[in-house]
């Protein structure tokens, strides 16, 4: 007789995603468990409805909790686990389909990629591999209230890991502001995690992480050097861990110490291509131009064998970098080149759309804009009007046609309340301007509520703030 595997679920109010989630996945598995802690919505009902086995569970602050209680009602020799923010496409399907005919009675957890979008402000995109399927075992048990974890258990069992070509869309943080608001939950959580566990380097870890992703580096920084002195090597968030201090040290303009993190990382982890990628941002910064284009030209050399979370770094987003180089430098044609085969890589990435603008304007080039603008619009994709936009927007403002383009970008924000760089346009026209300082601040901290970590806007918004500070104490 065949193993048979127990999808589980924990969901709260997931009425308008448990749908697509659980169609993606019925056929494949034995049962549907679906614990619910504590739903308002329809979505016991919808659970039910598309066949799945329903469970209470008051919510107690600890996802592991939940997690564990979904497995005490799984009946399968086998468990794989979804949230309804999930995807499963055919391809992947097809995959799982495979994967769980060939399961046997053993002690394996799967690994799976897990493809999230992480930043508003570059559309980044994390693949970040999660165990997926384990075996059902008493012993084998969820832990941490927030990230957690099962695979400490497996792994105290004797088990082992193996990796898969599986791929799990997260839609979960699609949404910039639900984005924001599960950040803000989680810190509350793993601030719990932290009373219970002061010196456990994974929570630490992941305490420093969502502090410097709502824009707090300050506070960040304490955890992630306490996380680093009581981590092992062998930790699997170790060399991550010395990219988010690099990145708390940049933020808070501490720029030696974090070329000395990404160096002191890279004799250890050489392919790790997030350091290659922060130290050549930083000489960038720096003014070292040709050290920070070595780093560029690294990540993109074929056959490099650079590892990353992030799919960007070894493609359009050292390209992109690399542009920027060029552009400083003079090398315009060099610059456009590769703006080019980044939007041909990654057509909806805003930062490279705006460069070429901003290169074809300086260049007295208003028809190139106006072309590629017209062409966005045709696109099927929902982004591509609005990319079209902001393109005119920048045109506008080119023009020296500011009530335009204030009304256009104000059109757009009606129309998208979660426009990223329509705000960030918005906010330096009224930057420029000069004349409503109020509006501007306004304006910036709504572009920081959609991405905390868009470093130019948080040095607008200290500036503008400390500006408005000295005018106040001056009419004083």
């Amino acid at each position: 007789m065949p193993p048979r595997v127990s999808l589980t679920m924990i969901v709260r109010n997931e009425q308008s995603n448990l749908p697509d989630c659980l169609a993606s996945i019925a056929d494949l598995v034995d049962e549907m468990i679906v614990v619910d802690t504590g739903s308002t919505d329809h979505t016991e009902q919808i659970a039910g409805n598309l066949g799945a086995r329903v469970y209470d569970f008051p919510w107690t602050d600890d996802f592991a909790a939940a997690r564990n209680e979904s497995l005490r009602h799984a009946t399968g020799d086998w468990i794989f686990w979804l949230d309804a923010d999930d995807r499963v496409d055919e391809e992947n399907r097809r995959k799982l389909r495979a994967l769980f005919a060939g399961l046997k009675a053993e002690n394996i957890a799967y690994l799976m990629r897990c493809w999230s979008k992480t930043s508003v402000a570059s559309g980044s995109v994390a693949a970040v591999e999660h165990v997926r399927l384990f075996p059902q075992h008493p012993e084998i048990r969820w832990q941490y209230r927030v990230h957690e974890q099962v695979l400490p258990s497996v792994q105290r069992l004797g088990g082992c890991v193996r990796s898969t070509d599986i791929v799990i869309r997260h839609t979960g943080y699609d949404d910039a502001l639900l984005h924001r608001r599960k950040l803000e939950r989680n810190l509350r959580l793993l601030e719990l995690c932290r009373a219970e566990h002061p010196d456990d380097a994974f929570v630490l870890f992941h305490l420093g992480q969502h502090y410097l992703a709502v824009g707090r580096a300050a506070e960040a920084l304490p955890h992630l050097q306490r996380s680093l002195q009581r981590a092992q090597p062998a930790d699997f968030f170790v060399r991550k861990l010395y990219g988010q201090l690099a990145r708390g040290y940049c933020q808070l303009g501490r720029w030696s110490e974090a070329l000395a993190a990404c160096r002191a990382a890279q004799s250890r982890y050489s392919d790790y291509a997030e350091l290659v990628f922060l130290e050549g941002q930083l000489l960038s910064d720096r003014g070292d131009s040709a050290g920070a284009e070595r780093c560029f030209a690294r990540l993109l050399q074929p056959g490099a064998g650079f590892v990353s979370d992030d799919l960007g770094l070894c493609g359009y987003k050292a390209r992109h970098s690399l542009a920027i180089i060029y552009r400083r430098q003079g090398r315009d044609a060099e610059a456009e080149a590769q703006w080019r085969a980044v939007v041909g890589e990654k057509p909806d990435f805003a930062p490279a759309w705006l460069a070429l603008a901003d290169l074809w304007l300086s260049q007295n080039r208003p028809a190139d804009v106006q072309q590629t603008a017209a062409g966005l619009r045709c696109r099927s994709e929902p982004w591509g009007t609005a990319l079209a936009a902001v393109l005119e927007a920048r045109l506008h403002l080119w023009r020296r046609e500011l009530p335009a383009a204030k009304a256009l970008l104000t059109e757009i924000i009606a129309a998208d309340p979660q426009a990223f760089w329509p705000r960030v346009l918005l906010g330096d026209l009224l930057l420029q301007e000069g004349q409503d300082p109020v509006a501007a601040e306004r304006v910036l901290r709504e572009t920081l509520a959609l991405s905390p970590d868009h470093q130019p806007t948080r040095r607008r918004l200290a500036l503008l703030v400390q500006q408005r500070g000295n005018s106040t104490h001056r009419e004083q």
